[in-house]
C-alpha cells in the first residue's frame, strides 16, 4: 500500500515544482492578480467580510452596489460556503496560495484519472501536467477568475470518481463521487460544473455499458450512481436552492427579446478559424491590443501544445477500439462544436434550446476547457502506446514528421515575404489615431506569427528527434517518454509565461501587479474619506468608467452603480432605460446625494462639493464630487400616486420629470388613475443589513415610499406586526399604503430559503461521508473475513 502511494507523492511534488516555476513570484506574494476583474469583486468581498464579522451572520444582502442586491442568490460572496475553505482559512492561506493549490490539484486529478484508466506513470503525468499548464488555467489565475479556476480543478477528479464507481460499484465510491460533484458545485462556477456533468453522466453510462458487455451486472453501480448524483446536488443546496429561487427575478432571466438574448449568450463564440491558435498561439495576436480574432476581445490564446496534440492524435489511433478513448474523442468533438456557438450553430443551438438552464450561460468558448481535458487524457493514451509499442515500428511516422517539418521550413524560408504580405492584408485596422502605433501593432502581429511558426517547427522536430532516438535505441522508450513529458511542459510553460509576464514589446501589461498596488487601490483616499464623513443616509452616483467601481462599499458608502452580472432584473431594466441612470429624476428618486465624476460636469442641479483623488485598480484618478439638489430622502411620503400598467411606464414617468418631486408611479395597484394622499411624518428609522424599521404617523390615508430596491420574494413587510404587501414604485423601489394613525413599518430579509438549503447541504454532506466511511469499514471487514477463511482452510 505504501509503495502504491509513492508515485502519487512524486507526481504531486513534480507538479508543485512546475507550478512554483511558473507562479514563483505570486507564491512569494511579490505580485498578485491586479486586473479589474480581480480587484472589483475583492472590494465587495472585503465589505461583506467586515459585515459578517460584525453581525456573526452570513450576509445575504449587500446594500452598497446597485442600491442593494442579494449575495448568495446572485452568486456573489460564496467563498465562505465552500467546504475546503474552512481548512484554508484555518491555515490562514492567502487567496493566491489557495488558487495555486487548486492548480496542483487539477494536475493531480489528471494524473489520478490517467492511472485509473490504466496508464503508466509518465503517460498519466503527461495528462495531468498538460491539463494543469493549459493556458486557460493560467489566464483564469492571472485575470481574477479564481472561482472558475477552482471549479475546473474538480473536473478530472469527477471523472476519476465516476470511473471508480462504474468499475467497482461500491458504496464508498458513490460517496466519493457525491462529495467531488458537490464540492465542485459549491465552488459555484455553474457553467464549468454544468460541463462537468455533461462529461460525467455519459461517461458513467459508457463505463457501465462496457462493464455489462464484460459480464458485470451494472444495476447496483447504476443505482449508486443515481444516488451519488442526487447527493452531489444536495451538498451544494445552500447555494443553489436560493439561486434557483432568485433566477426568475435576476437580470439573466429578464425578458429580453429572443434574438438579443441569443446574441448576448454567444458573444464569445470560438470561430473555427481560431483553432489555428491550438498549434500557433500567436496566429490571431496574443490578446490585448494585438488580438484580431472574432471575439470582442481576449487575453490569451487557446493553445493546446504541440506534444499534447501529436500524442492525442496518436492516442485516438492506437486506442480506437477502447470505449474510454472513443468517449474522450467524441466528447472533445462535441465540446469543440459547442464552443463554436453562433459560428456553427446546429450543435450549440440544440443545447441552447433544449438543455435545462443552458441558455443562462454565455461565453461558448469556455467549453474548450472540457476539450483541453479530453486532449490531455488522449495524449496520455498516445504516450502509453509509444511506450508499449516497439519504437522501431514508428519509423514511417517518424519519416513523415521529418518530411513535414522539412517542407514547412523550406516553404516558410522561400515564401516568407508572400506569407507576410498575405497576412498583413488580413490584419484589421487598429483603431488608434497614431499611425506609428498602428504600424507597431501590425509588426507585432507578424512577429507573433513568425515566432509561432518557429515554435511549431521546433516542437515537431524535437518530438520526432526523441522518437528517432528511441527507435535507434540510443535511449529507451521510457527515457524518451520522460523527455517528451518535459518537452510538453516546457512548450506550455513558454506560452503561460507570456500570459503572466509579457515582454516589454508585447503592448500588453502584465495582469500581475505588486501587492501594495492592490492594497492601495482598495484603501482609503480623499474621496471615500470625504463621503464617509457626511451625515445622513444617502447614495452616490459614480459617472462613466467609475460606475462599476465596488470599493465604495469598503468605506460603507452606498452606490447606485457597481459590478455584477446577475443584478436584479428590475434594476437592469432601469439601467437600460435610463442609460445607466443618466437622468436627474432617477437619481433623485434613488436618494443620490453626491455625483462623482472624472470629468467636469455643468448642470444647474449639481454644485461642487470637493475635488480629490480616488484610488482605483487603474491608478490614482482625480475626480470631482458634486452635490445633487432636490434629492429625495431614503423614506418619504408621496402626495399623489398614479397607477401605471408596467414598470417601463413608471420609469418613463420619473425620467420625464413631470409633476412634483413627491409624486409616485406604482404598478400592481387594484385601482386606476391618480389618488391624492395625506402627508405623514417619519418619526424614526432604524436600518440594519437585513432589516429596516420605521415608525410613522399620518393624519389620514398616506403612502410611504422607501427608496430601497423592490424584491418582495425576500424583503417581507409587516405593518404593526401583521404581514402586508408592498407596492412597486417608480419601477424599482417600494411603496406602502397606510391608514391614519401611528404605525410600525418593518421590512425584514427572509433567510428561510438559504437556511433550508444549508440544512439540506449539511444532511447531504453527512450522508456522503457516511457512505465513504461505511463502505471503507465494510470492505475492511470483508477483507478480514476472507483472510480468516483462508487461514482456516490452511
Amino acid at each position: 500500500m505504501k509503495k502504491a502511494a509513492w508515485p502519487y507523492l512524486a507526481a504531486t511534488i513534480l507538479l508543485m515544482l512546475l507550478g512554483a516555476l511558473l507562479y514563483g513570484k505570486a507564491l512569494l506574494l511579490l505580485v498578485v492578480p491586479g486586473s479589474p476583474d480581480s480587484i472589483t469583486p475583492m472590494a465587495l468581498s472585503r465589505a461583506l467580510d467586515a459585515l459578517r464579522a460584525r453581525t456573526g451572520a452570513y450576509p445575504l444582502w449587500a446594500p452598497w452596489s446597485f442600491s442593494g442586491m442579494p449575495t448568495v442568490e446572485a452568486f456573489s460572496y460564496l467563498s465562505g460556503l465552500y467546504l475546503p475553505n474552512l481548512l484554508f482559512d484555518l491555515l490562514r492561506l492567502d487567496g493566491v496560495h489557495t488558487q495555486w493549490l487548486h492548480l496542483v490539484f487539477a494536475g493531480m486529478g489528471g494524473y489520478a484519472l490517467g492511472k485509473r484508466l490504466g496508464l503508466q506513470d509518465a503517460p498519466a503525468f503527461l495528462a495531468g501536467s498538460a491539463f494543469m499548464l493549459n493556458p486557460f488555467m493560467t489566464a483564469m489565475f492571472a485575470f481574477g477568475h479564481g472561482s472558475q479556476l477552482m471549479t475546473v480543478a474538480w473536473m478530472p477528479w469527477a471523472l476519476w470518481a465516476a470511473l471508480g464507481l462504474a468499475g467497482r460499484g461500491k458504496v464508498s465510491d458513490a460517496g466519493i463521487l457525491a462529495l467531488v460533484l458537490g464540492l465542485q458545485l459549491q465552488r459555484a462556477h455553474v457553467q464549468i460544473a454544468y460541463y462537468t456533468w455533461m462529461l460525467v453522466v455519459p461517461f458513467l453510462a459508457v463505463m457501465l455499458a462496457s462493464g455489462a458487455r464484460a459480464g458485470r451486472n451494472p444495476t447496483r453501480a447504476g443505482l449508486l450512481a443515481v444516488a451519488a448524483l442526487a447527493l452531489g446536488l444536495g451538498v451544494a443546496m445552500q447555494i443553489y436552492l436560493p439561486a434557483l429561487d432568485y433566477l426568475p427575478a435576476s437580470a439573466r432571466a429578464a425578458g429580453s427579446e429572443a434574438g438579443e438574448a441569443y446574441r448576448y449568450s454567444t458573444m464569445w463564440s470560438m470561430h473555427p478559424a481560431e483553432l489555428l491558435t491550438w498549434i500557433l498561439p500567436g496566429s490571431f495576436g496574443f490578446g490585448g491590443a494585438t488580438y484580431w480574432g472574432f471575439m470582442p476581445f481576449t487575453d490569451f490564446p487557446n493553445y493546446a501544445g504541440i506534444v499534447v496534440l501529436l500524442f492525442a492524435v496518436a492516442g485516438i489511433v492506437a486506442g480506437r477500439r477502447k470505449p474510454q478513448v472513443l468517449f474522450f474523442a467524441g466528447a472533445a468533438i462535441i465540446f469543440l462544436l459547442i464552443s463554436f456557438g453562433s459560428w456553427f450553430s446546429p450543435v450549440y443551438d440544440l443545447f441552447y434550446h433544449f438543455a435545462p438552464l443552458f441558455k443562462s450561460f454565455r461565453v461558448p468558448s469556455m467549453a474548450l476547457v472540457a476539450v483541453s481535458l479530453c486532449l490531455a487524457v488522449l495524449s496520455g493514451y498516445g504516450l502509453q502506446a509509444f511506450v508499449d509499442k516497439p519504437p522501431a515500428e514508428t519509423a514511417p511516422v517518424l519519416r513523415a514528421a521529418a518530411v513535414a517539418v522539412g517542407i514547412l521550413a523550406v516553404l516558410f524560408l522561400s515564401l516568407e515575404g508572400t506569407l507576410e504580405q498575405l497576412l498583413r492584408s488580413r490584419f484589421p485596422l487598429v483603431q488608434v489615431e497614431s499611425p506609428e502605433i498602428a504600424s507597431m501593432v501590425d509588426n507585432l502581429r507578424w512577429s507573433l506569427w513568425r515566432g509561432s511558426l518557429f515554435m511549431l517547427a521546433m516542437g515537431i522536430a524535437a518530438t520526432a528527434g526523441l522518437v528517432w532516438l528511441a527507435a535507434r535505441k540510443i535511449v529507451t522508450s521510457g527515457q524518451a517518454a520522460l523527455l517528451l513529458v518535459l518537452l510538453s511542459a516546457g512548450d506550455l510553460l513558454l506560452v503561460d509565461r507570456q500570459i503572466l509576464f509579457p515582454d516589454d514589446r508585447s503592448l500588453r501589461p502584465s495582469p500581475l501587479v505588486a501587492r501594495p498596488v492592490v492594497e492601495r487601490a482598495l484603501g482609503g483616499d480623499e474621496v471615500t474619506g470625504f463621503l464617509s464623513k457626511q451625515a445622513g443616509v444617502f447614495r452616490i452616483y459614480p459617472v462613466g468608467p467609475l460606475f462599476s467601481e465596488n470599493k465604495f462599499g469598503i468605506a460603507g458608502i452606498e452606490s447606485v452603480g457597481g459590478y455584477h452580472a446577475a443584478k436584479l432584473g428590475a434594476y437592469q431594466e432601469l439601467l437600460s432605460r435610463s442609460s445607466n441612470l443618466a437622468n436627474i429624476g432617477v437619481l433623485r428618486m434613488l436618494n443620490v446625494r453626491y455625483v462623482i465624476s472624472p470629468a467636469p460636469l455643468d448642470y444647474p442641479e449639481l454644485s461642487p462639493a470637493m475635488a480629490g483623488t480616488l484610488r482605483t485598480s487603474s491608478g490614482d484618478l482625480p475626480v470631482a464630487v458634486y452635490e445633487l439638489s432636490g434629492t429625495m430622502p431614503r423614506a418619504w411620503f408621496a402626495s399623489s400616486v398614479t397607477s401605471v400598467a408596467d414598470d417601463a411606464a413608471a420609469i418613463d414617468a420619473v425620467m420625464s420629470g413631470g409633476g412634483a418631486p413627491s409624486e409616485a408611479w406604482a404598478t400592481g395597484l387594484p385601482w386606476q388613475g391618480t389618488r391624492r394622499y395625506a402627508s405623514g411624518t417619519l418619526l424614526s428609522i432604524a436600518r440594519a443589513p437585513e432589516s429596516i424599521s420605521m415608525k410613522v404617523s399620518a393624519e389620514s390615508d398616506a403612502f410611504l415610499v422607501l427608496s430601497e430596491v423592490s424584491y418582495p420574494k425576500r424583503w417581507k413587510l409587516t405593518i404593526d406586526g401583521r404581514e402586508a404587501n408592498a407596492v412597486k414604485v417608480d419601477g424599482v423601489i417600494r411603496g406602502v399604503e397606510l391608514k391614519a394613525g401611528k404605525h410600525d413599518v418593518r421590512f425584514t430579509y427572509d433567510r428561510s430559503c438559504f437556511e433550508t438549503g444549508r440544512a439540506l447541504s449539511m444532511a447531504a454532506i453527512a450522508a456522503s461521508f457516511l457512505m465513504v466511511a461505511g463502505g471503507a469499514v465494510s470492505a475492511r471487514l470483508a477483507g478480514r473475513g476472507t483472510t480468516q477463511k483462508k487461514k482456516a482452510v490452511t
